[in-house]
Parts: structure tokens; C-alpha cells; sequence
């Protein structure tokens, strides 16, 4: 039997074929980490489809980290996972509308209830936790210093949550919270700083610890409302 991929096109958006066409066969193993695809002229005859089309596919893919060009050896599936293939997400985001910020809102509740619930099910050591815990300490004595500096405190809480997303030993999961990380550094600055204002320290200091608590009870409901509540001033800072 042919390989699907390999069969001609007959459609007008060419390059965005081509592309799916490769990496819908990553995706479904007839294309592995490694392998080397067709050259050019072998895609554009095997697509039915002009070289540059073929030409500009593989330069997007390569762009996103699914293929790269090894000189004078040909073109390869990338071995591995790279971030890059995540980035257009970023720019999409970035460039959407203004009520993207209540679709960001939206994403990071649902990547952090997902990777909090993870958790939860996982059977979890007791060296875990303490790093966890570690990191909520680290937190809470940069916000009970008489005048906290904001971009510490940031820093402390994106290392807090990043403890967190590394405890479900998903290295995809790591990806994901790098990418909202990217996408929500300067809302979280700017929430800390709002929330330290208006003497509300305490807020941040309690939403941490009542996390670190739930995620290690048994009752997702209370963990789903703990979430909620640490969201009280992110939701509405540019409102």
C-alpha cells in the first residue's frame, strides 16, 4: 500500500496542504524523529504540486521546528520535540483581537486546572511535595518583607507554579506552562504590584498556600475553587 501522504493534491492552498500532508504523517508514525523525507522535486511530483510550493512548506517547517536541513544530506524529521512548534500559538494570541485577554484568562484556567488535576491523580513522593512547598516558602517570604520587590515576587511565583508543572513528569505539560508563562509575565507583574498597593499581600500569601493544601487532599472541587480564587485580581487587572 502507498503512503497517503505521498498521493497528489488537487486543491488551491497548496503550501498549507503540503504542510499538513507532513505532518499529519508525523503524527501518524509514517514519518519518524530521524527520517528523511523526499527531496523536491521528488514532493512536488509525488503532490502534483510546483517546487516552490513544496520549497516554501519545508521552510515553514523548518521554521517551526518539525523538519530540519542538514547540508548536503537532505531534509529530516527533527528528533525530538522543539518549542518552536508552539510559538505561532504566541503570535496568534498576540495579534488577536481585544478580547483576547479574556481568551487568555480562559487558557491559563484550563492549563492549570488540567496540570493541577494531573497531580492530583498522580501518586506523588514526599520529596515532591517539599520542593513544591519550598518554592510556596520562597513565595511567601519575598511577600512578608516590609516592602516587597515586585519583580522578585514575580519570579517566585512563576517558579511556584513551575515546580508544579515539573511534578507531573510530562515534559509536554513543561511546554505548555512555558508558553503561558511567555503570554501572562507582564499581567502577573502587574497583578502583584496592584495587589501589594492595596495592602492585599496576605490575598497572595493565603491563594498559595490554600493551593498547596488542596493539591494534596482529595477533593478536586476544593482544589477547582481554590484555583478560582487565586484568579480574584488576575482577571481584572486590565479592566
Amino acid at each position: 500500500m502507498g503512503k497517503r501522504y505521498l498521493s497528489p493534491i488537487n486543491t488551491k492552498s497548496m503550501v498549507q496542504i503540503v504542510i499538513d500532508r507532513i505532518s499529519g504523517a508525523i503524527i501518524d508514525g509514517e514519518l519518524r524523529p530521524g527520517d528523511k523525507i523526499p527531496t523536491e522535486p521528488e514532493l512536488s511530483a509525488m503532490f502534483n504540486v510546483g517546487r516552490n510550493t513544496v520549497r516554501e512548506a519545508i521552510r515553514i517547517l523548518v521554521a517551526y521546528g518539525v523538519l530540519e536541513i542538514r547540508r548536503a544530506e537532505g531534509t529530516f524529521v527533527c528528533d525530538g520535540f522543539s518549542p518552536q512548534i508552539i510559538n505561532p500559538a504566541i503570535y496568534q494570541i498576540i495579534l488577536q483581537k481585544e478580547n483576547s485577554y479574556d481568551e487568555l484568562i480562559d487558557l491559563r484556567k484550563i492549563i492549570e486546572n488540567g496540570v493541577m488535576h494531573l497531580l492530583m491523580e498522580k501518586k506523588v513522593s514526599q520529596e515532591t511535595w517539599n520542593k513544591i512547598g519550598c518554592k510556596c516558602d520562597l513565595l511567601v517570604k519575598e511577600l512578608e518583607k516590609e516592602t516587597p520587590d515586585i519583580a522578585k515576587v514575580a519570579d517566585a511565583d512563576i517558579d511556584f507554579h513551575e515546580e508544579i508543572a515539573k511534578a507531573t513528569n510530562n515534559s509536554l505539560v513543561l511546554v505548555v506552562h512555558d508558553v503561558i508563562v511567555q503570554l501572562t509575565r507582564e499581567s502577573r507583574y502587574h497583578t502583584i504590584e496592584r495587589v501589594i498597593a492595596k495592602g492585599d499581600k496576605q490575598y497572595l500569601i493565603y491563594t498559595h498556600k490554600n493551593l498547596v493544601e488542596k493539591l494534596q487532599g482529595d477533593d478536586i472541587n476544593a482544589l477547582y475553587a481554590a484555583i478560582n480564587d487565586s484568579y480574584f485580581y488576575w482577571k481584572d487587572i486590565y479592566r
